[in-house]
C-alpha cells in the first residue's frame, strides 16, 4: 500500500509538472528548498570550503545573535561585517574551524528556478511555498581552511529542540562537480570528501544526493528520418574499459581533448551495435562531445573552458539514417561500469520518452513500434486558391441528369414513341453516373482576390506548417527538393539562410532542434506587389513557434515569438515563399491563449514537427 501511495504521488507530481509553463531543465528539485528565505551554497575547492549565504533580513539575528534587530539593510550589513565569525559551525576530524576570511554585503537575491513554487501539492492538498517576496538580502562570503580533512560537518543555527532556527535551503559542489541538489538544512549535514575522485564525494544522508547519481547513460532517439544513439560516460569508464590509468586531478587541455576524442571514437564504433528490423546497420556519422554536469542537466563545455578530469563527462553520438519509422530497434549493450551495476537509459519516439535501465541480466535496449495513429511527415505544395469554383463529380452528375431528364420530358411530352421516351432518360442517367465517378471540376473565377481576404491566413499558415516537415529531412538533396515545393526556386538559397535559425533552432545543449508546432498567426499588414500570371504579395506576420530538441538526455522545449516579412508568390494555383525577412525572434514568457477548437490543427502528429493545414484565429 505504501508503494502504491508513493507511485500515485509521483504520477501526480509529474502531472503537475506537465501543466506548468514550458520547462528547460531536466533535473528538477522536488524538495522546494530553493524557495527557502535563506540559501547556503557550499563549494569544496582544494583544501578550502567556500560558503556563500543569502540571509533574509528577518533571520539575520539567528546568524549573529548579538546583532541588534532593525529593518534597515545597510545598518544590518555594517554591524554584521564587524563580526569575524558567524553562527555556523564547521567541524572536521581535526576539530572546529573558524573562517579565515568573512565578508558581508547587501545584495539582490539570485534568481532560482522552481517549477512547483506556489502551487498545490497533490500529495497533501496544501499550497507549496512561493519564492521569497523580499529581494534584498545580506550576502556572506566566508572561507574555511580544511587541510586534508575527508569528513566535514556543518551545523547551522539551532533552536532549543536541536533543529535549525531558520529555514535554510542548501546546495553543494566539489570543484566543478555538483554533489547534491537543493535540500533543507534542518539539522547538521556531513560530507565525505573523495579528493582522488570528486564524483565519489557525497553527503552522508541517503535522502540528500545529486539527482544524477550514475555517470553512465544511454539514450535512444527514434525519429522519422533518423535514429540517434547517445552514450554519456566518464573518462574513468573509458580508462577502465581500455585498461588505461586515470588521474581525476589532471586538467583537460586541447592535446588531451584530441587524444580522448580519437580513443573514444575508435573504441565505441565497434561496440553497442544497433539493429533496425533485425538488421545491423552502420552509423552514417559519429561524434564525441565534452560535457559537464550542472544542477539542471548535461551541458557542453565552452571552447576554452578548463575542467578537471574527475568532473569531465564525455558524450558519444551515432546517427543512423532511416526512410521512416521502423518496426523495431535493438541495441546490444556490454559497456558496464565496475562502480555501478545498472545503466539508466531512455528511449524517445514521437509518442514521448520512456525511461528504462540496462543491467547485465537485461543488456538489450529494445524499441517496438506500437504507434497506431502515426503518419509519416511529408511535404505537400500549398495549392489553396479561393478564386476557383470547385464542383464535385456527384454534384455535376446530378446537374446533368436533371437537365437531360427535363429536356426529355419537354421534347417527348406528346410523342407515342415509347422506345425513345425510355432510351433518352436512360442515356441521361448513364451520363450522370459516369460524370459522378470522375474527379472534381475547378472553374476559375475572373474576379481577383482582395489583399485583405482571410484566405491569406490559410495560405501563410499552411506554408509555415509545412516547413518543419521539410526540415526533418537529413539528406541535402531530399531536403532541397522538399523545400523547393514551398520556396520559390529563384530565392531558394537566400530564403533558406533566413529560415534556418527559426526552423533549425539552437538548443541549450548547442545542438539543432526542430519546430513542433506553429500557432497564433496574425497578419499585421498585407499588400499586393504585382499582378498577372504570377501574383505576388507581401505580408508582415507574427506567430508563435514551439521548439524542441532532445539531446544528451536534455529535453529542451521553448516557445518563441516570431515577427517576419513574407513575400508570397502565386502561379497556377500554387503558393510559395519568394522572400523571408526575419525581424524579431524572442522567447515567450508563457504560452498565448489557446486557439478555438475549430481552428486547432487536426489529426497530424505535432511531435514529429508537422501540423495540419488549419485556419488560424484572427
Amino acid at each position: 500500500m505504501a508503494t502504491l501511495k508513493r507511485s500515485v504521488s509521483t504520477v501526480m507530481l509529474l502531472f503537475l509538472l506537465a501543466i506548468t509553463p514550458t520547462v528547460s531543465a531536466d533535473y528538477l528539485s522536488l524538495t522546494g528548498a530553493e524557495t527557502a528565505p535563506n540559501i547556503a551554497e557550499f563549494a569544496f575547492e582544494g583544501e578550502y570550503l567556500l560558503l556563500t549565504l543569502e540571509i533574509s533580513i528577518d533571520d539575520a539575528h539567528h546568524f549573529w545573535p548579538a546583532l541588534k534587530g532593525h529593518e534597515n539593510l545597510n545598518r544590518l550589513v555594517a554591524e554584521a561585517d564587524k563580526h569575524s565569525n558567524i553562527n555556523v559551525r564547521v567541524e572536521t576530524e581535526n576539530g572546529v574551524h573558524d573562517p579565515v576570511d568573512l565578508r558581508v554585503t547587501a545584495a539582490t537575491r539570485s534568481p532560482r528556478y522552481s517549477p512547483f513554487a506556489g502551487k498545490i501539492d497533490p500529495r497533501t492538498g496544501r499550497k507549496l511555498p512561493s519564492m521569497p517576496q523580499d529581494k534584498q538580502v545580506l550576502q556572506v562570503y566566508s572561507r574555511y581552511y580544511l587541510g586534508s580533512a575527508e569528513k566535514i560537518t556543518v551545523i547551522p543555527p539551532l533552536d532549543q529542540a536541536g533543529f535549525s532556527a531558520a529555514t535554510i535551503g542548501f546546495i553543494s559542489s566539489h570543484g566543478a562537480m555538483p554533489v547534491n541538489n537543493y535540500a533543507y538544512l534542518s539539522r547538521s549535514v556531513t560530507w565525505r570528501i573523495n579528493r582522488q575522485d570528486p564524483w565519489q564525494t557525497q553527503v552522508i544522508n541517503p535522502r540528500i544526493q545529486r539527482q544524477l547519481r550514475f555517470p553512465l547513460h544511454s539514450y535512444l532517439y527514434i525519429q522519422p528520418r533518423e535514429i540517434r544513439h547517445e552514450i554519456i560516460f566518464r573518462p574513468r569508464d573509458m580508462a577502465t574499459w581500455s585498461g588505461n590509468s586515470f588521474d581525476a586531478r589532471l586538467t583537460l587541455d586541447d592535446p588531451l581533448k584530441s587524444q580522448l576524442r580519437t580513443e573514444a571514437q575508435a573504441f565505441l564504433q565497434s561496440r553497442t551495435p544497433l539493429a533496425v528490423d533485425q538488421k545491423v546497420i552502420e552509423p552514417q556519422a559519429t561524434e564525441v562531445t565534452f560535457l559537464k554536469l550542472t544542477s539542471t542537466g548535461f551541458l557542453p563545455l565552452e571552447d576554452n573552458e578548463s575542467i578537471p578530469m574527475g568532473a569531465l563527462l564525455m558524450g558519444y553520438r551515432a546517427r543512423f539514417p532511416v526512410e521512416g519509422l521502423p518496426q523495431n530497434v535493438e541495441v546490444d549493450w556490454d559497456l558496464f561500469s565496475p562502480f555501478e551495476e545498472r545503466v539508466p537509459s531512455l528511449i524517445q519516439d514521437p509518442a514521448g520518452p520512456f525511461p528504462t535501465q540496462l543491467t547485465p541480466s537485461i543488456p538489450t535496449l529494445a524499441w517496438q513500434n506500437f504507434l497506431t495513429s502515426y503518419d509519416e511527415p511529408s511535404v505537400s505544395p500549398v495549392t489553396l486558391d479561393t478564386q476557383r469554383l470547385t464542383l464535385s463529380g456527384k454534384g455535376l452528375g446530378a446537374l446533368v441528369a436533371f437537365a437531360v431528364l427535363g429536356v426529355c420530358i419537354f421534347r417527348f411530352r406528346n410523342t407515342r414513341n415509347h422506345v425513345m421516351t425510355l432510351a433518352t432518360p436512360a442515356l441521361g442517367i448513364i451520363l450522370s453516373v459516369s460524370l459522378a465517378m470522375q474527379s472534381s471540376l475547378a472553374i476559375p473565377l475572373p474576379a481577383p482576390a482582395s489583399p485583405d481576404s482571410e484566405r491569406f491566413s490559410e495560405i501563410i499558415y499552411s506554408l509555415l506548417s509545412e516547413l518543419p516537415d521539410a526540415y526533418l529531412e537529413q539528406e541535402s538533396t531530399v531536403f532541397e527538393h522538399s523545400l523547393s515545393q514551398l520556396v520559390s526556386g529563384q530565392a531558394l538559397k537566400t530564403t533558406r539562410d533566413a529560415l534556418d535559425p527559426i526552423f533549425r533552432p539552437l538548443t541549450i545543449t548547442g545542438d539543432r532542434g526542430y519546430v513542433s508546432e506553429i500557432s497564433h498567426l496574425r497578419i499585421e499588414a498585407l499588400e499586393q506587389t504585382s499582378s498577372g500570371p504570377r501574383q505576388t504579395y507581401r505580408a508582415l506576420c507574427t506567430w508563435q513557434a514551439r521548439n524542441e530538441g532532445p539531446f544528451w538526455g536534455h529535453s529542451d522545449r521553448k516557445l518563441l515569438d516570431i515577427r517576419a516579412m513574407l513575400d508570397l508568390e502565386e502561379h497556377e494555383g500554387t503558393w510559395k515563399i519568394a522572400g523571408f525577412t526575419p525581424i524579431t525572434m524572442r522567447k515567450s514568457v508563457e504560452p498565448q491563449r489557446a486557439w478555438r477548437q475549430d481552428t486547432q490543427p487536426a489529426n497530424r502528429p505535432t511531435e514529429t514537427g508537422s501540423t495540419a493545414n488549419a485556419t488560424p484565429s484572427q
